[in-house]
């Protein structure tokens, strides 16, 4: 058995004509993805994850189409910064925590 995370993509992309599998149909669509995408990824650590889940979730019905394959590479960038920062942050508490037998949260 495989686990895997329980996401289908959501019913509104289809609503607005967008398949994440393929490259966009029209102008419009394109429009719209390149806008959905831009936004997602200046929305901080939830809309990275969004991007990056939404781009797992294509990849499971098929090819994931190139746009959302950039944002997805840039979201896993940004996110893998941010998520190195805390690990180091975390170290060097938990260092500290040793070190002066201190408590580490008050």
């Amino acid at each position: 058995m495989k686990n895997v995370v329980p996401l289908k993509q959501p019913e509104s992309f289809k609503r607005f004509g967008i398949d994440w599998t393929r490259a966009a149909a029209s102008e419009s669509e394109r429009q719209l993805r390149e806008a959905f995408l831009t936004y997602e990824c200046s929305c901080g650590p939830n809309g990275l994850v969004s991007v990056l889940l939404l781009a797992a979730v294509s990849r499971r019905q098929g090819i994931v189409a190139d746009d959302l394959q950039s944002a997805a590479d840039h979201a896993e960038v940004l996110l893998g910064v941010k998520l190195r920062k805390h690990q180091d942050d975390a170290l060097h508490s938990m260092h500290a925590y040793v070190r002066e037998g201190g408590i580490v949260w008050s």
